[in-house]
């Protein structure tokens, strides 16, 4: 070989197979372009899926709502039931009585006119028929001969009538009265029924569309299905205790609130009295001071809330506790808020049946969610807690927003187990869809739509009323 051509052999070895291309400002663009789209694409599956989560979540309070809408116009047709038959009984017995007097009437027509007594009443006429005077052969003459002993007889038939009538007006009025409501308990089952299959669908379709936007998630991120769905697990837990921590923060402050405000009607109530003393005599101006303490006049402002919120009798709000906290199980107590000490008796009745109402309730455990349900087959919220409280002997109606004003209200922050936390879309009572039976230390059992049975689980605090119940 010449030295030439081992030269070009050497240096043909030592070059590289393959020049790299140059990088461009295109090159660059382009991936920043691709980046961009991926992260695009990326929060609007991330978006997606929070608006799916909304949206079931709406779904699932619209059944309950639509439920306890149906649960009312039950309990409201009983109640109308009732009345039309309590009216008509007493439509009735009015008609009977009106019926005994005329026939008392006609004795009297008919002696007075064996008797050949003198006088007329034609205005009897209306109210016998020609069967009550015997063997009389002409009406006429019977009622021409009548005295006017039977005046008072005849005053006594009239009112009863009148009563009879106004009574069976009543009653038939209460008939209509009732089949409104009957109308009405069709209407919000069919809702309710409705709105229950939607959100069943609901729940189904964001299970399957959930795995699909995940699916893709996971191909935009280069990873795994099973790590993108922790992934977003994650996610969503954070954001629902984000959203738990301020609804906490606002029924805390909302209850404060109120505490302050029933705080400040005693000290307003005993105001003009000491003002009263104080014109009086200097040395009685001090004593009328010191006699406004919202503690000695706590329980007058009490039963004075028209709203009902501190209508309890044997539970106060301390005036060293300004916030609300989850409830839990109070073990200290100060001198303004110790229901337990005013009267031992009632505490330890009032305790012996939250117990047995807890014992009913566990005996639920498991127990499937259904609509409308009350028996070991399904219940809903207020069907597992009227179940629960008959074991205790007491009987509650089968409705979450009757169950509120069925017992005496407690401050939440004050709650013990036993006693009943109620949910509402709109805080007031006609709004109230959801209600749990609280056990102590955070913790609560109830029938819910989701995790569709009878369950013990944390206390949540998102559209919580302030006020706990204890039947």
């Amino acid at each position: 070989m010449s030295l030439t051509a081992a030269a070009l052999a050497l240096a043909v070895t030592l070059t590289p197979a393959a020049a790299a291309d140059d990088v461009t400002q295109d090159d660059i663009d382009q991936a920043k372009s691709a980046e961009q789209t991926t992260a695009a694409s990326i929060a609007s599956l991330e978006a997606s899926l929070s608006e799916l989560s909304a949206t079931t979540a709406a779904a699932e309070l619209a059944a309950s709502v639509a439920n306890e809408d149906y649960l009312t116009a039950l309990d409201e047709l009983d109640t109308a039931t009732t009345d039309a038959e309590d009216a008509q009984a007493a439509a009735d017995a009015a008609a009977a009585d009106t019926e005994e007097a005329r026939a008392d009437m006609g004795s009297v027509v008919a002696e007075t006119y064996e008797a050949g007594s003198a006088g007329t009443l034609d205005s009897l006429a209306p109210y016998l028929s020609g069967e009550s005077l015997g063997d009389a052969t002409d009406v006429s003459v019977a009622l021409t001969r009548a005295g006017e002993n039977t005046d008072a007889q005849l005053q006594n038939v009239e009112a009863l009538q009148a009563v009879a009538d106004t009574m069976q007006s009543i009653a038939d009025e209460k008939v209509e009265t009732k089949q409104a409501a009957a109308d009405a308990a069709a209407t919000a089952k069919a809702d309710a029924d409705a709105a229950a299959t939607a959100a069943q669908t609901a729940q189904t379709n964001a299970e399957t569309e959930r795995a699909s936007l995940i699916a893709q998630l996971a191909e935009q991120r280069n990873t795994t299905v099973e790590l993108e769905t922790a992934y977003q697990d994650q996610l969503e837990a954070e954001r629902q205790a984000r959203e738990e921590a301020a609804a906490k923060e606002a029924a805390e402050k909302a209850a404060a609130e109120q505490t302050a405000q029933e705080q400040a009607q005693p000290a307003e109530a005993t105001q003009a009295p000491a003002s009263a003393g104080a014109s009086g005599s200097g040395a009685d101006s001090g004593t009328g001071s010191s006699a406004a303490s919202p503690a000695q006049s706590q329980q007058p402002a009490q039963s004075s809330s028209s709203s009902g919120a501190a209508s309890s009798s044997s539970s106060t709000t301390s005036s060293s506790s300004s916030t609300a906290s989850a409830p839990r199980q109070t073990t200290t107590q100060t001198t303004t808020s110790a229901p337990a000490a005013s009267s031992s008796t009632s505490s330890g009745s009032s305790t012996s049946k939250a117990q047995a109402a807890i014992a009913g309730a566990k005996a639920q455990l498991g127990i499937r969610y259904v609509w409308g349900g009350e028996s070991d087959a399904g219940v809903d919220c207020s069907g597992m807690v009227m179940r629960a409280y008959r074991n205790a002997g007491v009987y509650l109606t089968h409705s979450s927003r009757a169950q509120y004003g069925q017992g005496t209200k407690i401050p939440l922050a004050q709650a013990q187990p036993g006693d009943l936390l109620f949910w509402s879309s709109n805080g007031t009572q006609p709004g109230i869809y959801h209600v749990a039976m609280y056990l102590g230390n955070g913790m609560l059992i109830d029938a819910n739509y989701s995790p569709y049975n009878v369950s013990i689980r944390s206390v949540w605090y998102s559209q919580i009323m302030p006020y706990a119940v204890r039947p």
